[in-house]
């Protein structure tokens, strides 16, 4: 008797255990079977979505594709056109070159400034160096001058004529031999540029008093 209900106990274990294996299974491929159709889609979709030739059935949505063989080039690049602001910048390294000198330095600030300097400009440098020279040769005390430009001001800029107008406005302080702490004054240097060769030169320069 005892036997018989150890038998009949095992069989209703055993078929318990069919019973949440056949649920397993049929839910397992349930699952499978719903989630299939979705991911199809959303391929179908995402392929559609391509431009013609470009679908190599392996593209997803948060793929890009690249091009191997793109380039920049910068030659291609439209070249800079200088307009008023550049003269201005142009006007205002001049006005700190031009207006910072000393007697013991044989004023090569004048010469350093000649390359931005028109032909006529350099004529009447070498002739204010000439001079200043011969003035200073008789005293052999020390002078300086020191020049810091602040603000520029456009009054003119004519590109298809060639001509500018830019006035500095500089910072300006002397140094003797003496005393090295004379007052610093504001002086304005009114500058004419004209474009030569494609090249905007200081064609004519003068301190306001």
């Amino acid at each position: 008797m005892q036997q018989d209900n150890r038998k009949k106990i095992g069989l209703l274990i055993i078929g318990i255990g069919l019973l949440i294996l056949i649920v397993i299974i049929y839910f397992g491929f349930f699952k499978n079977k719903v989630n299939t159709p979705a991911l199809t889609n959303v391929n179908q979709v995402t392929n559609s979505q391509l431009p013609s030739g470009t679908n190599n059935g392996t593209s997803s949505v948060a793929e890009t594709p690249r091009n191997p063989n793109l380039t920049y080039d910068l030659s291609k690049e439209a070249p800079h056109k200088i307009n008023g602001s550049d003269v201005a910048k142009i006007a205002m390294a001049f006005a700190e070159r031009l207006g910072s000198y000393s007697n013991q330095s044989s004023y090569n600030n004048f010469v350093d400034a000649k390359l931005t300097m028109t032909k006529n400009m350099q004529d009447w440098s070498d002739k204010y160096v000439a001079d200043l020279k011969a003035s200073s040769s008789q005293q052999t005390a020390y002078y300086g001058i020191t020049t810091n430009a602040l603000t520029s001001e456009i009054k003119k800029f004519d590109d298809a004529n060639g001509q500018a107008q830019i006035i500095v406005t500089t910072k300006r302080q002397e140094s003797t031999g003496v005393s090295n702490s004379n007052p610093a004054y504001i002086q304005k240097l009114d500058l004419d540029f004209k474009k030569v060769g494609g090249q905007w030169l200081v064609d004519r320069a003068y301190w306001e008093k």
